[in-house]
């Protein structure tokens, strides 16, 4: 695995090598950066790892609903994300006090970014990839865009990772109520 500092300006893919899996892998050809680990078919746990660290998000909580962040084995929160009424919308807020804004960047739910305090993007992701494949319209994925200025790698693991997450439970979400509504 190579540390997100490896990545220079190139844009990085989410991928899913297999429809089957909730397995997602960062990737830039065949440089791997990192992966994102639902390891239930049920459930809000994943695992998630870059060279920076390991981590845990869980949701929890059902009217105020929260996304707890953890280094791996650990049981403190080292950032909680809280999302607005929908989970297109929402802030990460680290346990040093740094706040992040996550928002749809378009109508369509097809772009999202994490934004600092000062309102300067610190990650995009945008649906699809550069090179999509025939096998791949049926997997989730995303080119994942960092501004060349970010210099705390360990915070931007969590959000490059947390992002991902974020854009697979939400699709997760959708699918089960489009489930429970044709069921109905």
């Amino acid at each position: 695995m190579k540390s997100l500092k490896e990545a220079g300006q190139e844009h990085l893919n989410w991928t899913q090598p297999k429809t089957t899996h909730q397995l997602f892998e960062l990737k830039f050809k065949d440089d791997l950066f990192g992966t994102l680990l639902f390891p239930k078919s049920v459930g809000s746990f994943a695992e998630a790892e870059t060279l920076e660290g390991k981590w845990t998000f869980k949701r929890v909580g059902f009217f105020s609903t929260r996304i707890t962040v953890r280094k791996s084995g650990d049981e403190n929160d080292i950032a909680i994300f809280k999302p607005n009424l929908m989970a297109s919308s929402g802030v990460l807020e680290f346990s040093d006090g740094k706040k992040f804004q996550w928002h749809a960047a378009n109508f369509w739910e097809t772009k999202f970014e994490f934004k600092d305090a000062k309102e300067e993007i610190v990650v995009t992701f945008r649906s699809g990839i550069e090179e999509p494949k025939l096998k791949d319209w049926f997997k989730t994925q995303a080119r994942v865009e960092i501004p060349e200025q970010i210099n705390d790698f360990t915070e931007l693991s969590i959000m490059v990772l947390l992002g991902w997450y974020l854009i697979v439970a939400f699709q997760m979400d959708s699918s089960a109520g489009a489930v429970v509504a044709a069921a109905s």
